[in-house]
């Protein structure tokens, strides 16, 4: 079964330009990077979380997606995640901050709720940034904890993998709907008014990659910028 791909429309006002030290392919080189890029502010829980090694996604919109195993496509390893400002959406843009590829998908135990096996050791962790920028919101009641969507990262020799793109202004890579063809236009722009998630084919994932790709001068693949513990118990609504 081939995954399911998407879209994912969250509003500016949660978002925050943050200058950060990492790395980036630039040129095809990997190269040590400093600059902006375009993360969740820290006012809650910080969703896709891209402060970290391995970056992960459990809860924005998440329940708006195919992501039960089933025989129609759902959210899977090889799925591509496009996390793009709702509020240029408004007006006919597609101006993307994350490129998310799903490498793995790590079950939530729910019977009593818990963290997934491979994150266990961040529960109830006050050390762990994980723990508190991200897990600790779905044990508060203010997110679904289900399934953490793992990135898959960039390696030598990678062609696929996750990243932040950058274009050659320094901005986010941004299309204008009318560079799409009219299927895939008209599809986001059905999706716009409520902002749900826009369910892709892998033509259309395809699509977008082709034009991402060539336009982001800078492809981030690795964020060492870290914010610190945070000890905040009020999560955004983004969902």
């Amino acid at each position: 079964m081939a995954p399911a791909h998407y879209i994912i429309l969250h509003p500016e006002s949660h978002r925050e330009r943050l200058s950060i030290n990492g790395g980036a392919l630039v040129g095809g080189s990997l190269r040590d990077w400093t600059g902006n890029v375009w993360v969740d502010a820290p006012c809650g829980n910080e969703d896709p979380f891209v402060l970290c090694d391995a970056w992960i996604y459990s809860y924005c919109h998440a329940t708006q997606l195919k992501r039960a195993p089933s025989a129609s496509p759902y959210v899977s390893r090889g799925s591509h995640l496009f996390y793009c400002s709702g509020d240029a959406a408004n007006e006919g843009l597609l101006r993307l901050d994350t490129v998310f590829l799903v490498d793995r998908v790590a079950a939530w135990p729910t019977d009593p709720l818990g963290l997934p096996s491979e994150f266990q050791g961040h529960q109830d962790n006050l050390t762990s940034e994980l723990w508190t920028r991200h897990f600790k919101f779905a044990f508060l009641g203010h997110h679904e904890g289900r399934y953490t969507y793992v990135a898959r990262m960039w390696s030598e020799g990678a062609v696929d993998y996750s990243f932040l793109p950058i274009d050659r202004d320094k901005g986010r890579v941004t299309l204008d709907f009318d560079e799409l063809t009219d299927g895939l236009s008209s599809k986001i722009d059905a999706n716009v008014v409520g902002k749900y998630p826009v369910m892709l084919s892998g033509s259309e994932r395809d699509e977008i990659l082709g034009l991402v790709r060539p336009r982001a001068a800078a492809h981030v693949v690795r964020v060492d910028t870290r914010r610190g513990v945070g000890f905040g118990t009020d999560a955004h609504r983004c969902c």
